[in-house]
């Protein structure tokens, strides 16, 4: 075995912005990487541009856009293939890593305890503003950005444990995976990265927060920001999430959470003016208030219709756990979020 690191791209027409994505990510001062592109049945030409600029990459080329969980785990596959790689880098497209990215993610992971690292990404139209610094949990199964739209004053400039990473900019240990297992295809797009975060967790890993690794994100690039389709995805996988992850006696509880925060985002979609949108991206508007609420509906029967499939994942997860329902609840307590400071969009 040896430390090599293998960076995980996934591209689905992104010609726009993956060159630069590409040349910050093989200008990195890190020594021993691997770069792999998996694009997902792009029509825009970006994969041939990949092929024909940037041949020292290893290009994974699918038939059609499988999304953002299976897509990735077609890179993570085929970089768990060479014997030698330790540890892997999954990372947007649309982004542009700085020079000490790779490294600062390695350094942070040097405890065996550390399974997963998350990065600092901030905004590539906004670089003095934070896209994220980690994910935090909430009581319904959904999953709050650490640091969100704040002013990057270096409040966060420690390095320090978090909950879980955003994928979008992450480094997960080899044997993590070998151990709870990739991206659960299931949930197709949207809090992947969570689920697999509590899977690690729960089987007695830890996540740090990389400071030094910094990432520049074009939010949204691949869906527009807050749309219907990213309305249900979110949705479906927060209720799958809850189900699969969170001890009996925070189920129930998670119910009224959630009611109080549904509750708060419609407000905000029948008070728009009170409540405007932060300028992160140009992606377009939002869905109007009866598309979120068929989003939201469409969901939580999809949800309900796969129970029974999550249920049988969540005795699946007991062969590798390694933590007591108190540890948990500690976990919610110190990491997760309070309504009042759910962010508003």
């Amino acid at each position: 075995m040896g430390s090599r690191t293998h960076v995980v791209i996934l591209n689905w027409n992104g010609r726009r912005y993956v060159q630069d994505c590409l040349d910050s990510i093989f200008a990195q001062t890190y020594g021993d990487a691997k770069i792999l592109v998996v694009d997902n049945g792009s029509t825009d030409g970006s994969a041939e541009f990949i092929r024909d600029e940037f041949p020292e990459a290893v290009l994974i080329a699918l038939p059609e856009n499988v999304h953002f969980a299976r897509g990735t785990n077609a890179g993570v596959e085929v970089a768990l293939q060479d014997p030698a790689c330790e540890f892997v880098v999954t990372l947007n497209n649309d982004t542009r890593s700085d020079p000490e990215f790779l490294a600062g993610l390695v350094k942070a992971a040097a405890e065996e305890r550390v399974g997963m690292v998350a990065a600092k990404l901030l905004f590539m139209d906004r670089p003095t503003i934070l896209n994220t610094t980690g994910i935090c949990p909430t009581r319904d199964g959904s999953g709050v950005d650490r640091g969100w739209n704040q002013r990057d004053d270096g409040q966060f400039d420690r390095e320090t444990d978090v909950f879980a990473p955003t994928a979008g900019a992450a480094l997960y240990r080899r044997t993590l995976f070998e151990r709870v297992g990739l991206f659960d295809r299931d949930f197709v797009a949207y809090y992947e990265d969570l689920d697999l975060a509590w899977r690690a967790r729960l089987a007695g890993w830890e996540t740090r927060f990389a400071p030094r690794a910094v990432v520049y994100h074009k939010y949204s690039a691949s869906s527009s920001y807050q749309s219907a389709w990213k309305t249900y995805q979110g949705e479906r996988n927060r209720i799958w999430n809850l189900v699969q992850n969170y001890p009996m006696q925070y189920l129930a509880g998670g119910i009224p959470w959630n009611g109080m925060r549904v509750l708060a985002a419609l407000r905000r979609r029948i008070l728009p003016g009170r409540y405007p949108s932060p300028p992160t991206t140009g992606a377009g508007r939002g869905p109007s208030f009866a598309e979120f609420a068929a989003a939201t509906v469409r969901a939580r029967l999809d949800a309900y219709a796969g129970l029974r499939m999550a249920f049988q994942k969540r005795r699946m997860r007991r062969a590798y756990r390694r933590v007591d329902n108190r540890t948990v609840g500690q976990w919610l307590r110190h990491y997760g979020v309070p309504i009042k400071s759910m962010p508003v969009n």
